[in-house]
């Protein structure tokens, strides 16, 4: 697999994905992501924040990075980790990588730029979620809930998140792994 910025010509495979990753979450009973915008997403792409994952020549799934996160994160914010956002997989890639592919790329990234290491959230009630990214090296740091925020969408207002954490690097995980 092969990760790169995403592109303008990729909005209707980016939509794709994230369909697919809704129709996910619906089945599961989870909070469902709300249809982002075209505008939404292509300002994404715009500023360098939207990933596409390809297998070969398909789009195996996307991603968005933030490098500060303070409106989730609160005062636990210090401008030193990179935040994984909206993994989301083309329907036919179940199973195939994916998250792995994202966390090998951003632990590259993180290690170019000097971050700590790599943040995410997911629903804090999504306990499958929250074991699965632990075996890929993440803790939970902290349960929140979310206030109304202007800087986010409505669709985050009043929900409890998982704010996970990994270092950059495997040692340093094998030092700061308490679970």
């Amino acid at each position: 697999m092969h990760i790169e910025p995403a592109l303008p010509a990729d909005l209707s495979t980016v939509r794709a994905a994230y369909a697919a990753g809704r129709a996910r979450q619906r089945a599961q009973g989870s909070v469902v992501w709300p249809d982002f915008t075209d505008a939404a997403v292509l300002a994404e792409m715009e500023a360098g924040l939207l990933f596409r994952i390809l297998d070969g020549n398909e789009l195996a799934g996307v991603f968005s990075v933030a490098y500060e996160d303070s409106a989730l994160w609160g005062e636990l914010e210090c401008g030193a980790h990179i935040y994984l956002h909206r993994i989301a997989r083309s329907a036919a890639y179940r199973g195939r990588g994916i998250a792995e592919a994202v966390i090998a790329w951003a632990r590259t990234r993180c290690a170019e730029l000097g971050r700590d290491g790599l943040r995410m959230d997911t629903w804090a009630s999504n306990d499958a979620l929250i074991a699965y990214y632990g075996r890929l090296g993440f803790h939970l740091v902290r349960r929140r809930r979310i206030a109304p925020d202007p800087r986010l969408a409505a669709h985050y207002h009043g929900i409890e998140l998982a704010l996970l954490e990994r270092p950059c690097s495997d040692e340093e995980g094998k030092r700061v792994r308490v679970d």
